[in-house]
């Protein structure tokens, strides 16, 4: 079972997932962290482990430019892909920092229920 260490926050944001091999993946992203963030984009076709650029535009009331991370796709799903951050520059930690408390947390799906037959 997968260990966050930072709760997930609720976002909407437009997004640009950069690849060397792939070429620029439009998307837009869905929850985001300190730790990584999980972008909804038509292809997932970035392997896990790639590495990537993520460049995003905050709110406006948070930061007037633009954010550019680096990380690795950790994981795919048939909507798009998580992305793992790799170390955090100073303007983007403090940034994240203004912007996440903001953001509602994402809410806990429940396990799926197992019916027996009889």
């Amino acid at each position: 079972m997968e260990q966050r260490n930072w709760d997930r926050k609720a976002v909407s944001l437009d997004a640009v997932v950069g690849c060397p091999r792939f070429g620029l993946i439009r998307g837009r992203i869905a929850d985001l962290t300190h730790g990584g963030l999980y972008i909804r984009a038509e292809t997932s076709i970035v392997p896990i482990g790639a590495e990537v650029t993520v460049t995003f535009q905050p709110n406006e009331g948070v930061c007037n430019r633009c954010l550019s991370i680096r990380g690795r796709v950790a994981h795919q799903s048939l909507h798009g892909f998580g992305i793992s951050f790799d170390q955090l520059d100073r303007h983007c930690q403090e940034t994240l920092d203004r912007l996440l408390p903001q953001m509602p947390l994402v809410p806990i799906r429940a396990a799926p229920a197992v019916r027996a037959m009889r």
